[in-house]
């Protein structure tokens, strides 16, 4: 937002300091205090890789003997955190997911739509989210993007695995625009740290629904 606001008002308005967000800029844009892009990518990709089954302390064991990458078990679990990795865990009931609280999740965005639906523009707000489609051999994902100026979807994949790189290729179509707003769920791909860089890189701002609100992303949803 620097392009439209002063930084000194926008750093009031959140309460940080200037020169904070100065430092911030200069050590690249860090996630976290000491993060380390390389080690988050190998954490959240062998953590897809894995489907999500595997803990912190198994994920510790599979990176050393894949990677010949001894990491604390601690840190492992720093980064799950800060990247929003949930870890799915078996029960009597099946398979679960374990979620972090939605206060704790660093990568949630703010719900910039405010339930309008409305656009005046093509490209300028769209609306994104993952179907499952039963089939005879198992279930199909399929990730689309609709517009909200005509309804159209501009944008669609399907994969066998509900992940990142699902969410990603859905995208390939999509004609860049820095002001774009792209609202989903609060579902577990979202929050990871491949999607967060991809939006980055790409030039969109990501908007997220409130937990549950499964009208707040209706224009998809429908």
């Amino acid at each position: 937002m620097k392009f439209e606001y002063p930084i000194t008002r926008i750093c009031r308005v959140i309460n940080v300091k200037r020169r904070s967000y100065y430092k911030w800029l200069a050590n690249n844009k860090p996630i976290a205090n000491n993060f380390d892009h390389t080690i988050a990518k190998i954490i959240s990709e062998e953590h897809y890789k894995l489907k999500g089954i595997y803990g912190t302390i198994r994920l510790k064991h599979h990176i050393q003997n894949l990677y010949n990458l001894s990491l604390n078990h601690k840190l492992i679990r720093r980064y799950k955190y800060i990247l929003g990795l949930q870890t799915i865990k078996r029960s009597k009931k099946g398979l679960q997911v374990t979620r972090a609280k939605e206060k704790n999740l660093v990568n949630k965005a703010q719900y910039l739509i405010e339930c309008n639906f409305k656009s005046e523009e093509f490209n300028t707000k769209q609306s994104s989210d993952v179907s499952y489609i039963k089939c005879k051999d198992g279930t199909l994902y399929l990730s689309a993007v609709k517009d909200y100026f005509n309804n159209e979807i501009v944008s669609f994949s399907t994969s066998n695995n509900n992940d990142v790189k699902l969410i990603i290729q859905s995208y390939k179509d999509l004609i860049p625009n820095k002001n774009k707003i792209i609202n989903t769920d609060q579902g577990a791909v979202y929050f990871a740290y491949e999607y967060v860089k991809y939006a980055e890189s790409n030039n969109f701002v990501r908007s997220m629904s409130h937990k549950g609100h499964c009208w707040e992303n209706c224009p998809i949803e429908n």
